[in-house]
């Protein structure tokens, strides 16, 4: 499977640079049939990986249903009350379950995994959105190497950016980094995301 970036780079040297199939293949080494079927989808992002079949489980296949049915009287109880991924491998042990403990831990946590797809927008209108993060640079003051921390804003509709140099990272750099960015765009961006 193809990444993120490499898809991006696809993308752009065919519909952008016009270049062929077989030219992308030469340059990025993946082959033309995987370069056809990425560029046929409808979206822009890889498709996941599908299962065509159940993970046959062999050792942990009689003690599953005992699983399920502590999961779901666990359901009635308070949270604190329920039984972990140790508590529940403690009680196949007794039961006769011959496997290890990452078997039963593994099971539960693609079992019961609550999958939630986290994405930002990569296309924003303008003004609309900013990053802020902070950089460090070294020059020479005086013949010496002085380190200056960097504060710089970027709005992602334009990618345009805004960069000031700092002796310190402390909180009055913070906020008049800000100030003097807001009084150079001549406003202020709808959300702005901070790196920590």
């Amino acid at each position: 499977m193809i990444k993120m970036a490499q898809l991006e780079d696809i993308r752009k040297m065919y519909f952008m640079e016009d270049l062929s199939i077989r030219e992308i293949s030469r340059r990025t080494g993946i082959h033309r049939d995987t370069i056809s079927k990425y560029l046929s989808l409808e979206e822009t992002k890889p498709p996941k990986y599908k299962l065509t079949k159940e993970r046959n489980h062999p050792v942990l296949g009689p003690y599953i249903p005992m699983i399920r049915q502590i999961i779901e009287d666990d359901k009635q109880r308070h949270r604190k009350q329920r039984h972990t991924g140790t508590k529940i491998f403690g009680i196949l042990r007794q039961e006769g379950f011959s496997g290890g403990y990452n078997t039963v831990s593994d099971f539960l946590r693609q079992e019961y995994r609550k999958q939630k797809e986290a994405f930002l927008p990569l296309e924003f209108e303008l003004g609309t959105y900013a990053e802020v993060d902070w950089t460090e640079a070294y020059f020479y003051l005086n013949g010496k190497e002085t380190k200056a921390h960097i504060f710089v804003m970027k709005l992602r509709g334009s990618g345009g950016f805004y960069v000031r140099a700092y002796p310190f990272e402390k909180q009055e750099a913070f906020f008049d980094g800000h100030i003097k960015c807001f009084e150079f765009m001549k406003g202020v961006p709808y959300k702005i995301a901070y790196d920590n």
